[in-house]
């Protein structure tokens, strides 16, 4: 059986192992502060200013935001449109990725939701 292209954890025939390291960066970036409430607000208000971002999400640094933000452009999930204007504008939304990884977030929050998902036993 061929790799799968990461070359850590080939599927072993005998176990049918599935390698899932192809979603290992998107879900480091999942995982950091303020990602997912940054696409549930641009997937129900669409568009939005950094400073609107940062007032619905009460953000307290601006510079964690800022980062955020430009690792969610550079993965292709959102899109930063600049307008050419005085003071300058900027708006970021979902791209067609973005969307397509919220809808996949809405089962995963149902299964989080419901009486079945394992809890932490601390």
């Amino acid at each position: 059986m061929a790799e799968n292209g990461c070359g850590c954890c080939t599927p072993n025939v005998s176990t049918g192992m599935t390698c899932y390291c192809p979603i290992d960066e998107l879900l480091d970036v999942a995982s950091r502060k303020h990602t997912l409430a940054i696409i549930s607000l641009l997937a129900n208000d669409g568009p939005k200013r950094h400073s609107e971002i940062a007032d619905v999400l009460d953000v307290n640094s601006s510079s964690v935001l800022a980062n955020r933000l430009r690792e969610l452009t550079e993965v292709g999930l959102l899109q930063r449109r600049s307008y050419d204007r005085v003071p300058p504008h900027v708006e970021y939304s979902l791209t067609a990725d973005g969307r397509a990884f919220e809808q996949r977030l809405r089962p995963l929050l149902a299964w989080a939701t419901s009486d079945g998902v394992p809890t932490n036993p601390e």
